[in-house]
């Protein structure tokens, strides 16, 4: 019995597909293991704090101090108003107990939490949310400076 030729690629090809599988497998494998290992080494590291005008937010010989509420124009919860209005609050912050400068965060009324430009100061991979400013604005109560309270988010990572 004499085979064509075109059985015999067919049957080389099969050879090469019956090769080629497992090490595409083991390829698969391994770097399956190089992603899971990698994700393994990175550790999240959480802070929240609540201060008050005046206090200090304290994390890892870091510091953020909560200094004043600049602007309050956040529409009142009791009135329905055509602009949401927004509050800036000035924090000055420090490392080490030296102060490496003041920044003036805006948060509008609408949002829930607010990324900040504070990280660049600390030279780290840093991610610093303002999670609210409270009490809420309303038409029946003047806010006290003393009465505010600041809520805050640091996360931080950590290669191991």
């Amino acid at each position: 019995m004499q085979l064509s030729p075109s059985i015999i690629k067919l049957n080389h090809n099969n050879r090469i597909s019956i090769l080629l599988k497992p090490v595409l497998l083991v390829i698969g494998l391994f770097l399956f293991a190089l992603s899971a290992s990698a994700q393994e080494e990175t550790e999240i590291v959480t802070y929240f704090a609540e201060t008050q005008v005046g206090e200090s937010f304290n994390f890892n010989e870091r510091t953020i101090r909560f200094k004043e509420v600049v602007v309050d124009s956040r529409c009142p919860s009791d009135v329905t108003c055509v602009r949401a209005g927004e509050a800036k609050i000035l924090v000055e912050i420090f490392k080490d107990e030296r102060s490496l400068g003041k920044e003036v965060i805006t948060l509008g009324a609408n949002m829930n939490s607010f990324k900040t430009s504070l990280a660049k100061f600390f030279e780290e991979d840093l991610n610093i949310e303002v999670l609210s400013l409270s009490p809420y604005p309303t038409t029946s109560k003047k806010i006290k400076a003393s009465d505010y309270r600041l809520k805050m988010k640091v996360t931080k990572r950590m290669e191991n």
